[in-house]
């Protein structure tokens, strides 16, 4: 290490003697670093979660690019007069009209399928009319309801006030316990309709070249937000009954108007964050740096740091989004304590009288080894987010070693020659907060029990590690978002009808439209019906079923198709029907696949891994001849759930075995990478699990990076402290008197560092996004827990050691 430690002190002296040659290099830095910034985007999306390329994506595009489905929107009519009149049943048929048409055929393009209130009352015996009466429309209803049993689970999403009456709980009853024939007796379920419900089923579609993205590029137009300002533009030109309340909402709304509060977001939480950072440094440091300006210097090489990690962001593709804002806290956080450690070591040696120069080479050859040592462990332990299975939990890791890098780099560069440049006095002053006192006092009254120190702290872990098994997940995406009104009316949507979530299940063969492959699929249905969250199955098959049954409903078994003669020509009747049952596109866009949807239940958790696996074992079982793939949006938030969880171990042990790996071969001992390592980071870990099962704080895609968080800054500190302690030794300083004078020395820097970061970034704890507001309450709870291991676990546990090697 002393040819690193002479290219280090011959860096500090460079830099600090030609300060201007390094303000220009970095404004070349910061330069470029802008145009990459320029190119760097808000985004937000459930398929942002999921690994490009995976066969869960895959899926997941082709049914969207396919088939335009994937993405349903909702649009729910409320008005206290009876939907059920005439007049206001054909004003929903218009308006699912003007959908169809307009989003099917018209600049969108992107829809396959719009399922309205209309559809079923249209689907009676009237020939695909609204019958001109009340009693008639009812008749249709009726008739409708009783034709088949997914019917029955369709109207009630489409019409969610008949679950209301005594009617149709009894009629679900009957369906429950398979007592067929069953059927809907009188007119009870279909009378005062004060809700309509229009369904919208959509894929990928093009953003028009005339919209423009807003502030620079840094807010994109989204395909989500185009549909739904055709969707609201639409429905404004309709002229619906006095009174009508409409609501959008589905998946696509809430995440739009969440997207839309990100750049407000992260412009308040990083503006407070700054301000309290900047607040702090002036109340710890004031007084060690001289002048009020002098404050602002490690706060610019900290600023300077994040602005290339911006741009080196937008240089490799990476974005904002919800996960990645949670990067500003660390790389900010850790940039400050690098600044903080060299700017204090500065003004230790000029307190000596040392000049400006050689102050600044002593604190690059001193400091910048420990940097350099916590630097490259921190970046190893955060190199292991590398392995996550959720990308932009890859991209935070990334980002993280990028920051920390610059950080490193500007600390031992731009920061020696900003200090020698702008220190003007030759008289250095005391702070009038003497840290170094209060740290030598506390240690003398700490110093007698640390025994009992490392048996509190041994406890403490245990609890850690017997709670951590029990932390909970957020187990739906949707929890990570702000809880606002569009959040609320997805509750109230999986509230009031059956069946709010679709999975798709692509059905491919060779010649997939066969009577063969048909009554394949029929099997198929009947046993996926079998599970008590799947409300109904929608199909082709089921399209050509309904063609061929008449009521009252009975079992599985009165299910027909039509004959082989007659088949080729039932398909290409349902496939030119615009409404539903219906083949959504015709068999010639994919003749060798078939969709069917299964419609299921709000649920969440393991159940909807339960579901999802048991129509994928249906699948394999029924259709063992037939390739089969299913997907949706329950499918992807299963995905980043298991994700988040299952890479949560790996990526803490691969961390924590390449972090003490490197950190014994920089130490050359095993002994002191254990003791700085199992004393600050192990113990902070444990001891945040702990917490985080008590205070009921998730994991999710940004709190899983809290335990790379904590050895990176946990080593930082451990090694600042371990590296000032052998100097100390090599001074002729006893143990206890070195560790003391290594505490007291690296106090300052430590809790400038440390409080700036804990109260800086605990501001996330106020976000409005519960992913963030989480991970700034883990913040919270890390940051203190370092700090009080950095001062009580581990100059215990330096003394210990040192106690068992003299043995």
């Amino acid at each position: 290490m002393k040819s690193i430690d002479n290219k280090l002190e011959s860096l500090g002296n460079y830099s600090a003697s030609n300060p201007f040659k390094i303000f220009a290099a970095t404004l070349i830095l910061v330069l470029i670093a802008g145009l990459g910034a320029s190119q760097v985007q808000m985004e937000m999306g459930m398929d942002l979660y999921i690994d490009e390329d995976s066969q869960t994506m895959s899926d997941w595009q082709e049914i969207q690019e396919d088939f335009n489905k994937g993405n349903v929107m909702f649009v729910m009519l409320e008005n206290e007069e009876d939907f059920y009149r005439p007049e206001n049943a054909e004003i929903i048929s218009d308006l699912y009209q003007e959908y169809y048409s307009e989003l099917k055929y018209g600049d969108i393009e992107a829809v396959s399928l719009v399922t309205s209130f209309s559809h079923p009352i249209k689907g009676g015996p009237g020939g695909g009319e609204i019958p001109e009466t009340e009693e008639e429309i009812v008749h249709s209803m009726n008739f409708s309801f009783n034709q088949q049993r997914s019917n029955m689970g369709i109207i009630a999403n489409l019409h969610p006030d008949i679950q209301e009456t005594a009617e149709h709980q009894r009629v679900s009853e009957e369906l429950s316990n398979s007592n067929y024939p069953v059927s809907a007796e009188g007119d009870e379920m279909f009378r005062d309709a004060d809700t309509a419900m229009i369904m919208i089923q959509y894929g990928n579609l093009e953003i028009p070249e005339e919209r423009q993205d807003r502030l620079a590029g840094l807010l994109p137009v989204t395909e989500d937000e185009i549909m739904e300002e055709k969707v609201r533009e639409i429905t404004e030109n309709a002229e619906l009954p006095d009174g009508s309340e409409v609501t959008y909402t589905g998946t696509p709304i809430f995440e739009e108007a969440a997207f839309g509060l990100m750049l407000p977001e992260m412009i308040k939480l990083f503006g407070i964050a700054f301000g309290i950072i900047l607040l702090t440094v002036m109340i710890l440091m004031r007084g060690r740096l001289d002048a009020q300006r002098n404050i602002a210097l490690p706060l610019a090489t900290s600023l300077t740091a994040v602005t290339i990690m911006i741009g080196l962001m937008g240089f490799l593709g990476f974005n904002f989004n919800a996960i990645m804002l949670g990067v500003l806290p660390i790389a900010l956080g850790l940039s400050i304590d690098y600044s903080l450690q060299i700017h204090s070591r500065y003004l230790e040696e000029r307190q000596k009288n040392v000049s400006k120069i050689e102050a600044a080479q002593k604190s690059t050859k001193h400091v910048g080894r420990a940097l350099l040592i916590a630097m490259t462990t921190t970046a190893i332990g955060l190199g292991a987010l590398l392995i996550s299975s959720v990308p932009p939990t890859r991209q935070f890791g990334a980002t993280a070693v990028i920051a920390i890098a610059g950080s490193m780099i500007l600390s031992v560069t731009l920061l020696p020659a900003l200090m020698t440049y702008f220190d003007r006095n030759s008289e250095r002053k005391t702070s009038r907060i003497d840290l170094e006192g209060w740290t030598e006092q506390f240690f003398n009254k700490l110093n007698p029990y640390h025994s009992l120190i490392l048996g509190i702290g041994l406890i403490a872990v245990v609890g850690g590690g017997l709670a951590s098994p029990h932390v909970s997940t957020t187990n739906d995406m949707l929890d990570y978002w702000p809880d606002i009104q569009e959040r609320e009316d997805i509750r109230e949507l999986e509230n009031r009808i059956p069946g709010p979530n679709i999975n798709y299940i692509i059905i491919e063969s060779e010649d997939a439209y066969t009577l063969e492959n048909f009554e394949d699929i029929q099997r198929f249905q009947h046993e996926l019906e079998t599970h008590e969250n799947i409300v109904t199955v929608m199909s082709p098959v089921r399209a050509l079923e309904n063609g061929n049954t008449q009521p009252p409903v009975e079992g599985p078994y009165s299910d027909t198709l039509p004959s082989e003669e007659e088949f080729e020509d039932a398909v290409e009747h349902r496939a030119n029907i615009d409404r539903p049952p219906q083949l959504g596109l015709h068999p010639s866009d994919h003749p060798d696949r078939v969709i069917v949807q299964a419609f299921v239940e709000d649920i969440e958790g393991e159940t909807e891994r339960e579901v999802i696996d048991f129509i994928s074992d249906t699948a394999e079982e029924t259709l063992e001849n037939h390739e089969t793939r299913v997907t949706g949006e329950m499918v992807l938030n299963r995905n980043v759930i298991e994700n988040v969880t299952s890479g949560l171990a790996p990526m803490t042990a691969l961390s924590f075995l390449l972090g003490f790996g490197f950190l014994t071969l920089a130490l050359k001992s095993v002994r002191n990478s254990a003791v700085i390592i199992g004393s600050v980071a192990v113990s902070t870990v444990l001891m945040l699990t702990a917490a985080m099962y008590l205070l009921g704080i998730p994991w999710n895609p940004l709190t899983v990076t809290i335990s790379a968080i904590i050895l990176g800054i946990g080593i930082d500190y451990g090694v600042h402290i371990h590296e000032r302690y052998k100097e100390e030794k090599t001074q002729g300083l006893n143990s206890v008197d070195a560790v003391k004078t290594s505490l007291s020395q690296k106090s300052r820097p430590v809790l400038a560092s440390g409080i700036t970061t804990l109260l800086g970034f605990g501001v996330l704890a106020i976000s409005d996004f519960p992913v963030l507001a989480n991970f700034g309450y883990a913040i919270i709870l890390a940051m203190t827990f370092v700090i009080i291991t950095t001062f009580t676990l581990l100059p215990a546990s330096i003394l210990a050691s040192e106690k068992i090697l003299e043995r």
